[in-house]
């Protein structure tokens, strides 16, 4: 009677089982396409936040070694220099290879600041500047160059004309003409602080910090010497365009002296050119008229 009861009830338990697996099975046969579906997002969720993990932990690393770089003494950053040259050539000083690397550091710095020192300077005579173009061939370039200041321009038209040439000033830098569209902008810039009183103050040609602020005193000189040179060759371009200038205005003035004499000489042979007898007739008529009138 036991056994009966037990069979009965292992029955029930299966029928059930198997309703709920029909059940299961029923559902996903008829939601498939929806279940698949979150199934992916889940996976491209996962995946999303595995990348996200690994950037945050890899920015988390560059940040903390750019710090412990940052934060190190200049005597523990040749040491560590010193020894890694050693163990990759034991014939090699170590103080050589810190001198060498300090100069390169030094040559950057003087570099970046005459860079930082013009670029301020052109910055603050073109006023509010227009986005840079990224690309640009030669043929447009060239046509952007193919319209010459002229000194009689005032500062408006001149900051027009610098502005266009600072849209191309990076586009330039993949063609031949880089070097003219630099050259003119120090000019524009200059024959705009010509016919302005505006003063530019250097202190904006030197905010680079990492180099103004660096631990090696070699690498802080050579900043600031990068701008000094920078203003001296300001100075020059300015000195520069004031000597065209004035060589403009001369060679004006001696186009219209030619001018003029030009006009008296063909004044004068198209006086010449006049039929001689009713000249004659006309002097008759007023020798005539003077012996009448006598």
């Amino acid at each position: 009677m036991q056994n009966t009861e037990n069979k009965d009830v292992s029955g029930i338990a299966l029928l059930v089982a198997g309703a709920v697996v029909l059940s299961v099975v029923s559902f996903v046969l008829v939601n498939l396409d929806t279940i698949l579906l979150l199934l992916l997002a889940a996976a491209a969720l996962w995946l999303l936040g595995v990348l996200l993990r690994a950037l945050a932990r890899s920015l988390a690393e560059r940040a903390r070694a750019w710090l412990r770089g940052a934060h190190r003494s200049p005597a523990r950053a040749g040491a560590g220099t010193a020894c890694r040259a050693t163990a990759r050539n034991p014939g090699k000083s170590p103080r050589k290879s810190t001198g060498k690397s300090i100069a390169r550091t030094a040559e950057q710095a003087r570099r970046s600041a005459v860079e930082d020192m013009r670029t301020a300077w052109i910055r603050w005579q073109l006023g509010v500047l227009p986005p840079q173009q990224r690309r640009g061939d030669a043929s447009f370039i060239a046509a952007r160059l193919a319209e010459v200041p002229h000194a009689d321009w005032d500062a408006t038209r001149l900051r027009r004309h610098g502005q266009a040439l600072w849209c191309i000033r990076d586009a330039s830098a993949r063609t031949p003409l880089q070097g003219e569209v630099e050259a003119r902008l120090d000019r524009v810039a200059a024959m705009i602080s010509e016919l302005t009183d505006d003063e530019f103050d250097t202190h904006r040609g030197q905010t680079d910090e990492h180099y103004l602020y660096h631990p090696d005193r070699e690498v802080r000189a050579a900043y600031l010497a990068g701008g000094s040179q920078a203003v001296e060759t300001i100075m020059g371009t300015i000195t520069a365009v004031r000597a065209q200038v004035r060589e403009d205005a001369a060679a004006r003035a001696a186009a219209d002296s030619l001018a003029r004499e030009r006009n008296a000489a063909l004044r004068a042979l198209r006086e010449t050119r006049r039929p001689a007898r009713p000249r004659d007739a006309h002097a008759a008529w007023e020798a005539q008229a003077e012996q009448i009138g006598r």
